[in-house]
């Protein structure tokens, strides 16, 4: 599959997206990186897809939207009752 959307893309729609968050809740910058536990220039680098997943988990669970973070990647779900009932054993990653 094909397309024309990069990495840089895809970040900057999802800051753009928890800028809307925050405006919808009618919040500042200042008022939602403390509740994150970030600073604020941390959270305006997020707000513009600059920011790290540490703190984009931070800030989508201070708006309550912690969730969200599962839809991400979720998990891929099981193809037969035989994963169901005994899973296979994790594999490691080579060195």
């Amino acid at each position: 599959m094909f397309s024309i959307t990069t990495p840089a893309d895809h970040a900057t729609a999802l800051g753009a997206r928890v800028r809307a968050l925050r405006l919808q809740r009618n919040e500042t910058q200042a008022a939602l990186a403390a509740r994150a536990g970030v600073s604020t220039p941390t959270l305006a680098a997020l707000e513009e897809g600059r920011g790290t997943l540490l703190t984009l988990s931070r800030v989508l669970y201070a708006l309550g939207r912690e969730r969200e973070l599962d839809a991400l990647v979720p998990a891929d779900p099981p193809r037969s009752l035989d994963e169901v009932v005994s899973p296979r054993p994790r594999r490691r990653a080579r060195s």
